[in-house]
């Protein structure tokens, strides 16, 4: 999910004239009562400034509960600096059309009356961001997983933790209403599985090695395949060697991972390819940065009639060394490479029928006009998806959840989907697609998570550049304390592969970004997604890997994007 431009939005960028004439007059304001403003400070004992209590906020319309007393906000005069800079910036009100309430005091409006200001719900869920005494998604992520592990497509995990997300929300989270709805699945069960390679000079004769058979893969017959291995670099120097070399052996892809998405395809298509020059089984390193060495990462592949299996880095290497050394036959140890693969994996097609999870929180004005956050639900086997994609359907609960406690309902209705099938077939989102065929006109904006929640960067657009460009004026000003304002454009049909039959259809879409916490590089940078492929897929995808600081900070950027989407 690369975004198509190479640079950022840049923060940092001189103030506007106005907001500099603005801060001068400011000033001047506060340099002459600054003597009489110090006096009252000493009579009273109260500071110059205090925020707000929000108990009194929290009114709504009836049902209406709050989840606990809502944190401080800003003051109004304050909420509405910010929306006249907002005004500003294009030139006048016309870019807040809508927004006419904005000047009312907070106190004066409901979820039943007028709508909020919507700069100032903005600027509370900004705030939201640094309230570090909420870990409420971190918290939750940890403890579904700490129960029920991975949740694997099929899985009985899988059932029990959309229940556990499903009632954990209709209990604790005033005015969201969480359920699910059908997807029929397939079952793939990975079974015993081993990799041993003949080593005649190492103790024992062999070397037992890491592997993790490929989603959706056949298994080997009863008592495994036991051959040669040939390593390749390329799909064309498979074709080039043929089935002169490479029927009745193993193929070994070695290649260097240059970006997910030009190495995936050795993973997905790389037993079909094989197999068209009779080979008996592939082995596939690892789809990680180079520095994850020995950590191997499983993933989906195209079912062939073969067998597929994920190998580490190291030990491709090793064997690519030594089918180097025996070509050169430089000494009888140098034997040429060979392997046992046993792999009992079995798929059962349309197994049973599981679920989407959604979580709505109803609009006040526009109910059955959706701005739909998402993230997919299911993982694989190994380690317990914290990151890929726990994380990603946490953070969109978390977004539906703080604009929920702020007391005013979003004028259109907030949509959380937590997706299912997304890492093999993407049956999930269609069987949302389908149900809904008749209401895609009504979806107004689809946001997809699927690439880690680190802080928060920003989002690739999809959308008409009118949309585009009111998106980074908004990002711009509103965001830029939190982080998360920044937005780039993207070709691509779509920036997430479960939002795709969405955004096909004309709904505009978006993929949340966030910055790699192990060197600050941000979409664009060669080396942004390598702390995020470095777990993904493995064992070691667990809650370690998340923060959950920054997991509130992207909860709170992205529900300030929904709110401003909802309000358009």
């Amino acid at each position: 999910m690369m975004p198509d431009e190479k640079k950022p939005i840049p923060w940092g960028l001189p103030p506007l004239r106005s907001e500099v004439l603005e801060r001068q007059a400011a000033a001047a304001v506060h340099s002459s009562s600054e003597t009489n403003e110090k006096a009252q400070t000493a009579d009273t004992g109260v500071p110059e400034y205090y925020p707000e209590p929000m108990d009194h906020y929290t009114n709504g319309p009836p049902g209406y509960k709050s989840l606990a007393p809502h944190s401080e906000t800003l003051k109004t005069s304050h909420r509405v600096g910010i929306f006249l800079a907002g005004a500003t910036l294009l030139g006048g009100t016309a870019f807040l059309v809508g927004f006419s309430g904005c000047l009312m005091d907070r106190d004066s409006m409901s979820m039943e009356g007028a709508r909020p200001c919507v700069m100032g719900v903005v600027g509370e869920l900004v705030q939201a961001g640094s309230n570090t005494s909420n870990t409420v998604a971190w918290d939750r992520l940890a403890e579904m997983t700490d129960l029920y592990g991975h949740r694997m497509t099929g899985s009985e995990a899988y059932d029990h933790s959309a229940e556990w997300v499903v009632r954990t929300a209709n209990e604790q989270d005033a005015n969201l209403t969480a359920y699910t709805e059908p997807v029929w699945v397939d079952e793939w069960k990975r079974g015993s599985e081993s990799l041993r390679l003949f080593a005649p000079s190492r103790p024992g004769g062999q070397v037992q090695l890491q592997m993790l058979g490929l989603g959706n893969s056949v298994g080997t017959p009863p008592n495994g395949v036991d051959a040669p291995v040939i390593p390749v670099h390329s799909f064309e120097e498979l074709r080039q060697l043929g089935n002169a070399t490479i029927a009745g052996n193993v193929v070994l892809y070695n290649f260097p991972f240059t970006g997910y998405g030009e190495t995936a395809r050795m993973r997905s298509q790389g037993a079909r390819e094989a197999e068209k020059y009779g080979a008996q089984a592939v082995l596939v390193r690892t789809l990680a940065p180079d520095t994850s060495f020995h950590s191997v990462h499983t993933g989906s592949s195209a079912r062939a009639t073969i067998p597929a299996a994920a190998i580490s880095l190291s030990d491709a290497n090793l064997i690519e060394r030594m089918y180097e050394r025996a070509k050169v036959g430089a000494s009888l140890d140098h034997v040429f490479p060979r392997v046992k693969l046993v792999m009992n994996a079995q798929l059962r097609e349309n197994a049973k029928q599981s679920a989407n999870v959604i979580i709505d929180l109803k609009g006040s004005e526009l109910p059955n006009e959706i701005v739909l956050l998402s993230g997919h639900f299911d993982s694989w086997d190994v380690g317990v998806g914290a990151m890929d994609d726990g994380a990603g359907a946490f953070l969109a609960w978390e977004a539906a959840r703080m604009i929920a406690r702020t007391g005013y309902a979003p004028r259109r209705t907030i949509r959380v989907v937590m997706w299912n099938n997304e890492e093999t077939q993407q049956r999930g989102a269609r069987a949302y697609f389908e149900k809904h065929k008749a209401e895609i006109k009504d979806h107004k904006f689809a946001v997809e998570s699927d690439i880690g929640v680190f802080e928060p960067w920003g989002l690739a657009v999809a959308a008409d550049k009118n949309v585009v460009q009111r998106m980074r004026a908004f990002g711009k000003h509103l965001l830029h304390s939190l982080g998360g304002g920044n937005i780039t454009s993207t070709d691509a049909e779509s920036p997430g592969e479960d939002i795709a039959l969405l955004c096909k259809s004309g709904v505009p879409c978006a993929g949340f970004l966030s910055v790699n916490p192990e060197n600050n590089a941000v979409p664009g940078d060669p080396h942004w997604e390598d702390h995020y492929f470095r777990y993904h897929h493995a064992n070691s995808d667990r809650m370690e890997v998340i923060d959950k600081h920054q997991l509130r900070r992207s909860a709170a950027s992205l529900a300030a994007w929904a709110y401003i989407i909802a309000d358009l």
